[in-house]
């Protein structure tokens, strides 16, 4: 079977897109792999022996227009041309735009997944079409709903693309990845200032690592941060190898490849590290998290701030003071690869840090606290949403118990900000939409208002999926969305009513473990 993935953005969304590949790869498929033209040696890299193409990117269509229309129109109607002669089996197409949504209607398959419409905007000629559904409405939701709160990966959405009912199929791991002998990587920043290490912090990392590991670090970074890389070299009392702007992008792939450890806060070097079998420390500050663009590899650890206005809106916050760079504490961070790398307990973190380690459950990635901590009212929708958006997306998916889910914040109560009593009474309300005696307009209308937490969750199954998901999972997801609120409370605030907490969970008899799709 012959199968297109259509893949048009960054380096680091080409990357996360590599285990839906594998996927498909290890299902017996051939793989053709579409990128921006500018990504044709990542592409290269990330897909070696398989075929690879360059769409022309805005930028050189543009240029082409310039002197005349005509010339962008000839341009990708030969691309197209070319692409008309090989009869593809499937197709995937995983950018939500204009561009990627025609070209998922203009290349042939003869079946076709992802998108192929808007959500915002009909296309011509798709009025007719139905709404997004499934996995890429899901994609759309958590990107304008629960983007603080998501808690599934989007290497794990992509991999739902290709195979509904997929946890079989998603690509596993006999045991994590251990730590080889070479030296640890060091990256400067993330695309974002907001996520740029304050140098000397970084002097005094790159120091305390090399003395607790006696391991050599190896610093990387972009070209328009060489001058940035010399300044440091000089804060640093010993060695270190400095690459920061010197290697080309095979080359970073060595480099990587070399490494024990890499400790990062740009998430496009995580993915790298990722796809290598490398594990990682991500440092997550300003908008990143990691249960959404963290190392897509189980045994990788991810720092972030203990803050209430973590994840933010990065440069549209407007924040001043970037607090959460100050709380990465060098010589706490630099004791945490240490530990990491010799496989001793991880230490306690201190006052303002969180350190997360990822696993594999029924073949998703998530990232769980190490250590005990307060939950946020982040922590629990993210907990409780995860499992109402699972329920709906994959039937044959076996969660993980609530109480599994809730163990790092047993006991250490229920956070403020968040109203269990709205939650459980407005997921109540909900499940009658899809009931023999649905909500009319005005009290669905009157239900969101008084209890906005629940718009992400409407979002998904009634302006994204336009309500063509089966109704009868989606009132089961809300009547258990309703029970776990209460059952999730129980473990926060008291540890001895556990028992309370397991008389809303549906039990597989032959495992033991809660069924996704609480049948």
């Amino acid at each position: 079977m012959k199968s297109l993935v259509v893949q048009r953005a960054r380096l680091g969304d080409l990357l996360q897109s590599l285990p839906l590949i594998r996927a498909l790869s290890d299902a017996g498929e051939s793989v053709t792999l579409l990128v921006s033209e500018d990504m044709m040696e990542a592409a290269r890299l990330v897909h070696p022996g398989g075929n690879v193409f360059g769409f022309p990117g805005k930028g050189h269509l543009l240029e082409l227009a310039s002197g005349s229309p005509m010339k962008a129109a000839g341009t990708i109607a030969r691309f197209l041309e070319n692409f008309r002669t090989v009869p593809y089996d499937r197709l995937f197409q995983l950018n939500h735009d204009g561009t990627g949504a025609l070209l998922g209607k203009l290349l042939p398959a003869r079946e076709k997944r992802g998108f192929f419409s808007l959500h915002d905007r009909i296309l011509p000629g798709e009025e007719e079409r139905k709404k997004l559904s499934g996995w890429p409405a899901y994609l759309v939701a958590s990107a304008r709903g629960v983007r603080a709160v998501n808690r599934i990966h989007l290497s794990d959405v992509w991999i739902g693309f290709g195979f509904s009912g997929s946890a079989g199929e998603r690509e596993d791991f006999s045991r994590d990845p251990v730590p080889g002998p070479g030296p640890v990587g060091l990256v400067l920043s993330g695309r974002s200032v907001y996520r740029e290490l304050v140098l000397e912090d970084v002097a005094l990392l790159v120091d305390r690592i090399q003395r607790f590991t006696g391991r050599p670090v190896v610093l990387l970074g972009r070209p328009d941060e060489r001058e940035k890389a010399r300044v440091l070299t000089r804060l640093i009392s010993g060695p270190v190898v400095n690459r920061v702007g010197e290697t080309s992008l095979a080359q970073l792939w060595a480099e990587v490849a070399s490494l024990s450890l890499l400790v990062s806060p740009d998430t496009a070097t995580l993915h790298l590290s990722a796809s290598l079998k490398v594990p990682s420390i991500g440092l997550f500050f300003s908008n990143a998290q990691p249960h959404e663009t963290g190392a897509y590899l189980p045994g990788c650890l991810a720092v972030t701030p203990d803050l209430e206005c973590h994840p933010c809106a990065g440069e549209g916050s407007g924040c001043t003071q970037m607090e959460c760079r100050s709380l990465l504490d060098p010589e706490y961070l630099a004791r945490l690869a240490e530990r990491f790398l010799t496989g001793s307990a991880l230490p306690e973190p201190p006052a303002g840090l969180r350190v997360w380690g990822s696993r594999r459950e029924s073949g998703f990635l998530s990232y769980r606290p190490t250590h005990a901590c307060a939950a946020t009212r982040e922590d629990v929708l993210g907990i409780l949403f995860r499992r109402f958006y699972l329920r709906i997306l994959d039937r044959e998916v076996v969660l993980p118990s609530l109480e599994e889910e809730c163990r790092p914040f047993a006991g250490q109560g229920w956070p403020s900000l968040l109203s269990g009593d709205h939650l459980v009474q407005g997921a109540s309300l909900a499940s009658r939409q899809w009931g023999d005696h649905p909500l009319d307009p005005l009290e669905k209308r009157r239900v969101l208002e008084e209890i906005p937490l629940l718009w992400p969750l409407f979002l998904l199954t009634e302006d994204v999926d336009g309500g063509q998901g089966k109704r009868d999972v989606q009132r089961q997801a809300f009547a258990l969305l309703s029970e776990e609120t209460l059952g999730a409370r129980s473990l926060l605030m008291d540890q001895g009513k556990k028992e309370k907490e397991r008389s809303f969970s549906t039990k597989n008899t032959r495992t033991g473990r809660e069924v996704g799709h609480g049948v």
